[in-house]
């Protein structure tokens, strides 16, 4: 699909704006200044109709009662009169008047055309006062008067006023825009430097520095700074992967070795019947552990993928119940007691209220993430204690909006300098009790994944010696 060019469409849209807006702010003036010319234009009518009013003269013949005198005419030659006594004689007209231009009508003014001349005609009723000295007040002498001019010129003074106004319009145009491209480009430039910055990301270094033109406009800061944090975030994870591609070569490469060296073992001189049966059975235990790393190296892919935005509402304290239920074959099996608690409404640390079915413990995650949650807490507590110790879960709502799982043992504990580690995938506070306990490292890793997914909150306390806890807080569905 063809890019759309922003500047162009602003262009365009301010350049429609100005020539409509000015076209319409044109019309409006043209149409009053055509309106004021011909209101100038009958008063000048009406003088001079008073012109002709005033060339009346008494007539010498006495049948006549008034005359024109032409030496008191002094007209436009292209206008048109004619006069009208009382009688509807007519009295006098201008030489070559168009019968219809001078024949009587209503009073008042009103446009004709005549031959392609366009002309405007004013009818008025006349009163001519003379011979005062004589017979005092004087002769009164009524007189109908037509008089008609040609209103070409005003038109022409009209279109050309247009033409102006036109052609300030689109000189107008042309300097707006001239300048709206001009400014519009500077005003995207610091756009354009983002970008650059931003197209240079590429992996693995991903070093991302906003353009100082960027920052200082108040419209792009926030996303200038908003890319550089989600860089930042990216060259974390990146690393993030990197360690742990790294860490699970070296896990499976490690387990894979054990295997392979037990194997060898086993091979290097005629072994009874018994010996190969025992070497063999190692041989598979040290390949249940490479089955049981790979498979949680794949549970913590699907984990950290988890998406809880569009799941229904699970009953955390019926999930870590099934949980706990599905454990205690192998606490049995270590002399290990294994207490649930579930409820009450109100969570309060430390204590050890009877187990009540309370409701309010809804969490918005999936049951194959909630069972996977506690099944590794409780796993990792149970590897972690010693025969005869209890270990604790306990599931409870926090408040109005708050549900709180704890999983608490009285184990070995764990030493101050590696609480800040134990979320970290692959690792062990000593590594050689891995092949004793079975751990791989990444319980905590998941746990803490399938938390964060949920927007939760994950921590742990522990003292050595004393037992640890574990306890993962969700917001209420």
């Amino acid at each position: 699909m063809q890019a759309r060019s922003l500047t162009r469409q602003i262009v365009v849209i301010v350049l429609v704006a100005q020539v409509g807006a000015a076209l319409v702010l044109s019309g409006l003036a043209v149409l009053e200044a055509g309106h004021a010319r011909m209101r100038a234009f009958d008063i000048r009518l009406e003088g001079r109709s008073d012109s002709l009013l005033g060339a009346i003269q008494d007539a010498e013949d006495p049948g006549a009662s008034v005359r024109i005198d032409p030496d008191e005419l002094k007209l436009p030659r292209q206008d048109v009169f004619a006069v009208y006594n009382q009688g509807g004689s007519m009295l006098g007209s201008s030489e070559n008047a168009p019968p219809i231009l001078i024949a009587r009508s209503k009073d008042g003014f009103r446009d004709m055309r005549v031959h392609g001349i366009s002309y405007r005609v004013l009818q008025r009723e006349g009163l001519r006062v003379i011979d005062r000295a004589e017979f005092g007040d004087g002769l009164k002498r009524p007189v109908t008067i037509l008089y008609a001019a040609p209103t070409t010129h005003i038109w022409h003074e009209i279109l050309e006023a247009a033409s102006y106004a036109l052609l300030a319009i689109f000189l107008v145009a042309a300097i707006t825009v001239a300048s709206v491209v001009y400014f519009f480009r500077r005003a995207l430039k610091p756009i354009a430097d983002l970008s650059t910055a931003a197209a240079r990301l590429s992996p693995p270094s991903l070093v991302f520095e906003a353009p100082s033109s960027a920052l200082r406009v108040r419209e792009l800061r926030p996303l200038a700074e908003v890319l550089s944090a989600a860089v930042v975030r990216l060259r974390a994870a990146f690393e993030k992967e990197h360690r742990f591609v790294g860490d699970a070569a070296h896990e499976l490469k490690t387990a894979i070795a054990v295997v392979r060296s037990s194997i060898q073992l086993l091979m290097l001189k005629p072994r009874t019947t018994e010996e190969y049966a025992a070497g063999l059975e190692r041989v598979l235990e040290d390949n249940v552990r490479v089955e049981a790393l790979a498979a949680q190296m794949l549970q913590l892919a699907r984990m950290e993928e988890l998406s809880t935005e569009s799941v229904a509402p699970l009953d955390l304290g019926a999930a870590a119940e099934e949980a706990v239920r599905h454990m205690e074959p192998l606490a049995r099996e270590r002399r290990l007691e294994l207490r649930f608690h579930y409820g009450p409404a109100t969570y309060e640390p430390n204590t050890h209220e009877p187990d009540t079915h309370g409701p309010g413990t809804l969490v918005r995650l999936p049951q194959e993430a909630a069972y996977a949650l506690v099944s590794n807490l409780v796993l990792n507590a149970i590897q972690h204690s010693r025969a005869g110790a209890p270990v604790a879960v306990r599931v409870a709502r926090q408040g109005t909006s708050r549900v709180v799982l704890e999983v608490s043992d009285a184990g070995t504990g764990i030493a101050r300098d590696a609480l800040p580690h134990v979320f970290e995938r692959f690792y062990r506070e000593d590594g050689s009790r891995s092949r004793e306990t079975g751990g791989t490292g990444l319980g905590l890793a998941i746990c803490k994944s399938i938390v964060e997914a949920a927007d939760g909150e994950i921590s742990i306390t522990s003292e050595v010696d004393a037992g640890t806890t574990v306890t993962a807080v969700f917001s209420a569905a």
